[in-house]
């Protein structure tokens, strides 16, 4: 009944908030702000699940969990599809174009594919992101350097991810005491940027800080199920925070509308608590027992931007350059493997 209750006081509070924002509004009337385009408050291209569209091809570190065809590869190519979009509720100037409130409502899913297996192509994980609306103030100043900031704030967001069919199938057989874990949680999200690019295509420095919050700390950022192995090996600790630091660079855009860009993050977050499993056919599986503990993670984008001249909203920006990522594997119920890396080639489309 409390998270009941709480959700309807979020629910309630963020009517009242876009509705004062909106009774404020003298440059931009409540009507014309309806489902109109925000040019800030969208992920950066170091965000490794962002609201925007992104394929990866890239060489990782092979791990036995998720090697369905068990190749022992130290490394094998892999392919990730991101399909995120943030839907435009409300945009509007506030007192004076000095000032802006936008409202959206992100959404996003990533699948993980190993095409390149020759027997099958494995789905080996899926997640999606949904979100209540989140609002986002900023605050143009036009002071030297610091040209803008904003602030976001997402009360309630909710993860979900799902081991592939044919992976759990595949620990089923052989035996693991945990054939899958149910990483599943809602938590609330602030996002303080300073220099928000607002789709311009001059040289900007960007700087974001975010702090993601558990609803339900006790109850971690993932569960077992009965149904799904041994639930005596996981060894959770309360960690119910993550927070990240985030840079992006871009250089001023071409007559063309080419521009460079490097995009980089650094996140503290949680490597959770359960064994790490290994499988050979002679020893079957084995395992190393470990306590939930903090980890950084480290995410780096380098490549070319092009700016569509001729419209400025979703999916006028395509960027193609390479990703280097180290620490935790960041997908599912893989985010117990610590000295994952991931180094390939990236398309996004923002």
């Amino acid at each position: 009944m409390r998270d009941k209750e709480l959700k309807k006081a979020i629910l309630i509070c963020s009517m009242l908030v876009v509705g004062a924002g909106c009774m404020f509004s003298q440059t931009t009337p409540f009507g014309e702000g309806v489902f109109r385009y925000a040019p800030y408050g969208h992920s950066l291209l170091s965000d490794m699940h962002p609201y925007f569209v992104r394929l990866d091809f890239g060489g990782i570190t092979n791990r036995t969990d998720w090697d369905w065809g068990q190749t022992g590869k130290a490394w094998r190519v892999n392919t990730f599809a991101v399909f995120g979009f943030q839907l435009p509720l409300w945009r509007g100037d506030i007192v004076s174009e000095q000032y802006a409130l936008s409202v959206t409502w992100p959404m996003s899913a990533t699948i993980w594919l190993d095409l390149f297996e020759h027997v099958t192509a494995p789905v080996v994980n899926a997640d999606w992101r949904i979100s209540m609306p989140v609002w986002t103030f900023l605050h143009r100043t036009q002071l030297g350097f610091l040209e803008n900031y904003s602030v976001s704030v997402a009360p309630f967001k909710h993860e979900s991810t799902h081991v592939g069919d044919e992976i759990v199938l595949q620990h089923v057989d052989h035996g693991y005491p945990l054939r899958r874990v149910n990483v599943s949680y809602n938590y609330s999200e602030y996002i303080f940027t300073v220099n928000e690019a607002e789709n311009m295509r001059k040289e900007y420095h960007t700087l974001r800080l975010g702090l993601m919050l558990l609803w339900a700390p006790k109850k971690g950022w993932y569960f077992i199920d009965e149904t799904d192995g041994d639930a005596s090996l996981a060894q959770p600790r309360v960690s119910p925070w993550e927070m990240y630091l985030q840079y992006q660079y871009q250089s001023a855009a071409s007559k063309h509308g080419f521009q460079a860009v490097v995009s980089a993050e650094i996140r503290n977050r949680a490597l959770y608590g359960y064994p790490v499993f290994e499988w050979n056919e002679v020893d079957g599986v084995s395992y190393v027992l470990q306590q939930e503990r903090r980890i950084f993670t480290y995410n780096v984008f380098a490549g070319v931007r092009w700016c569509n001249p001729k419209y400025d909203g979703y999916f006028s920006r395509f960027s193609l350059g390479v990703r280097a990522y180290h620490g935790n594997n960041p997908y599912g119920q893989f985010r117990n493997h610590a000295n994952y890396n991931h180094v390939g080639i990236t398309m996004a489309f923002e």
